[in-house]
């Protein structure tokens, strides 16, 4: 942070800032999100004397009554004072919550950003070369670096917001709040202040108007310190992710829909805590069900438990993780030294034959060349999609269709199950193998599934 930074060195400031890292230049239509407040206003006049191109976008929440009103009244003459074009998004905001089913904070972000989006594709359809730029700053960056300490997000939580994320730039993040009110007030700038930023009411502004000035008092420079680790914090990030990238492609194997996870794998890996919580974390699963999740390593064939998103389902040595809308179905993993798996009152018998038999003829067995099949085997109901080449024919056929052929009631194709090897239907239990590994004269192994 730069403590000396003043309204006569700032404009030069950015735009060595963004030189420096390349974040946009004179050919970029600039899209600057503009709420009236100190930030985006400073960013406004910063950008126009600098003579990029500029369109201000501004959102009405109308969240707060006249409020809100008066917010956008003083951006449409910001603009027109600065000769920008300007465009303003009004929002059903209370009414998107109920559809959304999510808080205030995070409807209104939903709203804004697919807004944006649909600014940055109209503006790039006409053949500009768009940017939203939002005016984030150091405070902000410090600010969401604790929240997510806190929250316990993790070491991606630490390195904060990326200076530019696809077409989104915050050229802003080497000022602080303190020095870009400096200079709004040398210049004499007007602009409007946000009565709820005021409020502890969202978490966010606790931590800003109660827990940092708190923490201040003990250690004056929190935020200088936390701004300087930033860096550090991006660099260990860098080299932490090459590690856990590794780690993951060992352990998580992908089955169809679900992913797999061998238990005693998993069990010798260290740190445990550290690897389960970046496994689980592409899944839904928070840092508060970290212990859960080390008790499904020990939990017996069947249990389970749920992220807002997927499933992890203990099936004997393994860990299955399917997403919500499959895991209502049975899924099983069938292991190569397995002789037989229970499944609904089923049981299913595993064997290998080393000498090449007459297959037997009955429905409820399935004799398949050895050599074609990978293991683990998936055991699960069908789904829709699904298709196989049925013994006898050279052309695919949709599971669905065939058990509409084979004139089964609705219940009884609900619960019809499938096995897969690598992707690929072996068996309509009880109904048809697959012709691609049917028994061949050359055939050496076989395995052999007797349903029971």
């Amino acid at each position: 942070m730069n403590t000396a930074l003043n309204d006569i060195n700032l404009p030069q400031l950015l735009k060595q800032y963004v030189e420096s890292n390349k974040l946009f230049s004179k050919e970029h239509h600039l899209l600057v999100a503009c709420s009236g407040g100190v930030d985006s206003v400073v960013l406004v006049h910063l950008l126009n004397s600098l003579g990029y191109r500029i369109t201000i976008l501004h959102c009405n929440f109308r969240l707060r009554g006249d409020e809100s009103t008066r917010d956008e009244i003083f951006v449409q003459q910001l603009s027109s004072s600065l000769n920008l074009d300007c465009k303003i998004k009004h929002f059903d905001t209370e009414e998107a919550m109920k559809d959304l089913k999510k808080g205030v904070q995070e409807t209104a972000r939903i709203l804004r950003y697919t807004w944006f989006q649909e600014q940055l594709d109209h503006y790039a359809s006409m053949g500009d070369h768009p940017l939203l730029l939002t005016a984030h700053h150091l405070d902000d960056q410090v600010e969401t670096i604790a929240f997510n300490f806190f929250r316990g997000t993790g070491i991606s939580g630490l390195t904060g917001m990326n200076l530019k994320d696809g077409n989104i730039v915050r050229p802003l993040l080497f000022a602080s709040r303190a020095q870009i009110l400096s200079f709004a007030s040398a210049h004499k700038y007007n602009w409007v202040d946000d009565s709820s930023n005021k409020e502890s009411v969202y978490a966010r502004n606790q931590l800003r108007n109660e827990v940092f000035p708190a923490v201040e008092k003990v250690i004056p420079s929190l935020k200088q310190n936390l701004a300087n680790s930033i860096k550090r914090f991006q660099e260990v990030e860098l080299i932490y992710h090459q590690q856990i990238s590794l780690i993951k492609k060992k352990l998580v194997e992908k089955k169809g829909d679900a992913f797999a996870i061998p238990v005693n794998k998993l069990k010798a890996t260290e740190p445990l805590d550290t690897i389960i919580f970046e496994i689980f974390l592409d899944f839904g699963f928070t840092s508060s069900q970290i212990e859960e999740l080390k008790k499904m390593l020990h939990a017996d064939t069947g249990s389970y438990i749920k992220s807002e998103t997927h499933r992890v389902l203990k099936n004997r040595d393994w860990l299955i993780i399917d997403p919500i809308q499959e895991a209502l179905s049975e899924v099983f993993l069938v292991g190569k030294d397995d002789a037989s798996i229970s499944f609904g009152s089923h049981l299913l018998e595993i064997s290998s034959h080393d000498k090449c038999q007459s297959p037997s003829t009955s429905m409820n067995e399935a004799w398949l060349d050895a050599k074609r099949i990978t293991f683990p085997l998936i055991l699960r109901t069908w789904k829709k999609g699904d298709y196989f080449y049925p013994l006898g024919m050279k052309k695919k056929k949709k599971v669905a269709k065939f058990l509409i052929d084979q004139k089964l009631s609705k219940t009884e194709k609900e619960k019809q199950f499938v096995i897969e090897s690598n992707k690929k239907i072996l068996w309509v239990i009880g109904k048809r193998i697959d012709d691609r590994f049917k028994i061949l004269p050359t055939t050496k192994n076989i395995l052999k599934l007797k349903l029971k």
